[in-house]
């Protein structure tokens, strides 16, 4: 590779991304040949021994982010290669198998971007309780997948486990460090966490077709807030003398009314509406969210773009997806199966990108 740069290095990096896309994007595994990827790798190989030959002319932010994404997306080659092998061992059972690995994924970018270092008295312990009920039914979906799973797939399996029984641990921190410190604290707190669910509700509802909203995130929203009401009311009547905590309780009062009143609506209409015509309109919420993208992400430097921003985004992409997966289950339709690989494909791709745009960012404010 003549006239080596780190631009250099990047598209084709890109360029290999665009290639393995074009081989492998919405195919099914076990008809694909697992030597095709084996190009794919040797080029990845190949810039990364590139990367290195620069040496200390590779002393920046953008040297490190790239080795980074050189290493991600050569690990997501050799595991492709890999998994398109035991597709073709194990047949259709290894795409419903894989469906439930992309899913028990998206949980673990989850936890990572909504607990990971962050301090437990400020996390929403709902959310972890809905992460802990999707790897437990992901796991049953996995164990049912086929009658004996292959060694490289149990592993998968132990996975689940293992971060099961490490959220559930960290359930108990987080519960236990909401309820600590003083009397002020514990009320301020309780205002932060009603705050971020009110967040919540604005992002994911305020204006949002009912049809496309899923009933189960407002459920746990309600079901937090009136965990926090509960806690604030119980300071009160054991002696807090506080306007501001009496002032938050009537306002999570009247958002509480406001939310139920709201999942009533969402469930009324999309009781009156066949599936696939949910189906269809989750479709169309997915291509506005991809018209977002591009026109906030695509061609923009990674340096000034929104990376919170992207993560709420990719939080309403999920939803979308296990809303598709789940009208799925109950029913099959070509056209949500299809939609479905183009909305995991275009996760995985922002869940990427989103993690090179923090490593720019953060390097750069280093």
């Amino acid at each position: 590779m003549s006239d080596t740069t780190l631009e250099s290095i990047e598209k084709l990096l890109n360029e290999t991304r665009e290639a393995f896309a074009r081989e492998f994007a919405g195919k099914d595994r076990h008809l694909l040949d697992p030597s095709t990827v084996d190009p794919m790798v040797a080029t990845v190989k190949k810039a990364m021994a590139s990367l290195d030959a620069l040496g200390a002319l590779t002393a920046s932010e953008g040297s490190a982010a790239l080795r980074t994404a050189l290493e991600g997306q050569l690990a997501i080659f050799e595991r492709e290669k890999r998994m398109t092998v035991l597709a073709r061992e194990m047949g259709p059972a290894f795409d419903r198998f894989a469906i439930e690995g992309a899913a028990a994924n998206f949980v673990f970018d989850r936890y990572a971007r909504h607990f990971a270092g962050q301090g437990r008295d400020s996390r929403d312990v709902g959310l972890l309780r809905e992460m802990l009920d999707d790897l437990r039914q992901i796991k049953k979906r996995m164990l049912g997948a086929t009658k004996k799973l292959p060694d490289a797939l149990q592993a998968d399996v132990n996975l689940v486990q293992d971060n099961l029984d490490r959220y559930t641990a960290e359930e108990r921190e987080i519960a236990t460090a909401i309820a600590a410190g003083t009397t002020e604290e514990r009320a301020d707190r309780l205002a932060m966490l009603a705050n971020q669910q009110f967040a919540i509700y604005q992002a994911f509802f305020a204006g949002q077709s009912r049809l496309t909203r899923r009933p189960a995130l407002l459920v746990r929203l309600i079901d937090n807030l009136k965990r926090y009401r509960g806690a604030m009311f119980e300071l009160k009547s054991k002696g807090l003398d506080s306007q501001s905590n009496t002032d938050n309780i009537a306002v999570v009062d009247g958002r509480l009314e406001a939310y139920e009143t709201e999942l009533a609506e969402i469930r009324k209409v999309r009781s009156g509406i066949k599936l696939n015509e949910i189906m269809s309109n989750l479709g169309g919420a997915a291509n506005e969210l991809f018209e977002q993208y591009r026109n906030e992400y695509a061609n923009k430097s990674r340096t000034t773009v929104s990376a919170p921003n992207l993560s709420i985004m990719i939080d309403k992409l999920d939803e979308i997806r296990r809303q598709m997966e789940e009208l799925g289950r109950v029913e099959k339709n070509d056209a949500n199966i299809g939609n479905q690989r183009v909305v995991r494909e275009y996760q995985f791709a922002w869940i990427q990108e989103l993690q090179a745009i923090l490593q720019v960012q953060v390097a750069v404010a280093t």
